[in-house]
């Protein structure tokens, strides 16, 4: 092999390898990863199924009637 066939090779290759990136990076950009959860895996829009537009509604904080101290027993690691 002379130099000019061994540069042609590599630029094939170059150009093999480009497009292999290009196609990782476009399924990276879906997120089509099996630890991505099903809800993250479509543009993982935080309000879904709701219109554009559409104002949330809040239910307002419940004030607690009385205080209620909560003891354990025993400890459930150790069993003190």
């Amino acid at each position: 092999m002379d130099k000019d066939e061994i540069i042609g090779q590599l630029k094939r290759e170059n150009e093999l390898l480009k497009a292999r990136i290009e196609e990782l990076e476009a399924q990276l950009a879906r997120y089509e990863n099996q630890h991505t959860p099903p809800s993250m895996r479509r543009g993982g829009n935080s309000r879904r199924n709701q219109k554009k537009g559409h104002k949330g509604v809040t239910r307002q904080r419940a004030e607690p009637d009385r205080p209620v101290e909560v003891r354990m027993g025993r400890c459930p690691y150790c069993d003190v």
